[in-house]
């Protein structure tokens, strides 16, 4: 797990149909962690392919630092959505 400004950031990384790998940022609130209840998440597909495991979930965590300035309210909408996970294309 990544710690990213207000969010932690974990990745799903998975084998590509080629011989390489992709992942999924899934994002919750600090905040969130200090009440006694079910944390929101978030998943959101990041849309890279890397060669090596550890590439992808760098590149996960870096599309997230990127994506934070100029998405965070997107982010806290899929955070706040009724079903506590949304799954969110990150592509732009």
């Amino acid at each position: 797990m990544y710690s990213v400004d207000d969010y932690f950031v974990e990745c799903l990384v998975e084998h590509s149909a080629g011989d390489g790998w992709t992942a999924c940022a899934r994002i919750s609130r600090k905040r969130d962690y200090r009440k006694a209840a079910d944390v929101p998440k978030a998943l959101f597909e990041t849309s890279v392919e890397c060669p090596t495991k550890r590439d992808a979930e760098r590149a996960a965590v870096k599309w997230v630092r990127s994506q934070l300035p100029k998405r965070r309210e997107e982010f806290e909408e899929a955070l706040d959505a009724p079903s506590g996970v949304l799954e969110v294309s990150g592509r732009q």
